[in-house]
């Protein structure tokens, strides 16, 4: 049977709130937002200071580590896996000291020094394909040769998580395509983690987020899905 895990996103941005409300980041709200999560199902916590929403603006190493060091020893007294959001390596290295489990990178490895940490530690690294979609064979080929780059630089390839990156560089219909076609990457035996939760191409509305959820569900692979709704997904998927 397939095993789908459910990655519950905890942003520590402030323009990061969905409710519109700028919030001053506490211990007490993270752990209990941490807390809420998991107690709808998340098995991972995906924690990240830094906002890649379209035209976000870069913030610095320093200013993230602040925005999420000091809470991931919180989380883990939940029992909760935790996964490190970012692609700098400062920010990320903090993290796995802290206790971080994954390596989200958006980034698709462009510092080949985040594999380097993933080996060090004997932790997961995702491997995001960030761009337009010229086939499904383009995005294979593309995975092919990180998971080579990755796996020459020490990880393990049981460490290795495979991510479409829908919403990075891509067209709606882009997305929606490989959603629709999601079981072309059943070759590569890897776990597959999908965000679909709230970008731009779903509309931001639950009933897409949860039909994105459903045709990522077509996969073979253990499927890990980034999601801020955790209960609703979980409800959706058992339907």
């Amino acid at each position: 049977m397939q095993k789908i895990t459910l990655m519950g996103i905890l942003n520590t941005s402030p323009e990061s709130f969905f409710d519109g409300i700028n919030v001053e980041i506490s211990q007490k709200y993270v752990l209990e937002k941490a807390q809420n999560l998991i107690n709808e199902g998340a098995e991972i916590i995906d924690i990240g200071g830094q906002s890649t929403r379209p035209g976000y603006t870069e913030i610095t190493a320093q200013e993230e580590i602040k925005r999420t060091a000091p809470f991931i020893n919180l989380i883990k007294k939940t029992g909760a896996k935790i996964s490190i959001d970012s692609y700098k390596f400062e920010v990320v290295k903090t993290a796995l000291e802290e206790g971080a489990n994954i390596i989200n990178d958006i980034s698709g490895l462009k510092d080949k020094n985040l594999a380097k940490l993933a080996a060090e530690y004997n932790v997961k690294l995702v491997l995001m394909h960030n761009g337009t979609v010229k086939s499904l064979g383009s995005v294979a080929e593309f995975f092919q040769t990180k998971i080579k780059q990755a796996k020459s630089l020490g990880v393990k390839e049981e460490n290795l998580i495979l991510d479409i990156g829908l919403g990075f560089g891509k067209e709606a219909e882009e997305n929606w395509f490989l959603l629709e076609n999601i079981n072309y990457f059943d070759s590569f035996n890897l776990p597959l983690l999908v965000g679909a939760s709230r970008k731009r191409f779903t509309g931001k509305t639950l009933e897409n987020s949860i039909k994105a959820a459903k045709l990522s569900a077509q996969t073979k692979l253990p499927l890990i899905l980034r999601v801020h709704e955790v209960k609703e997904t979980k409800e959706g998927l058992n339907l």
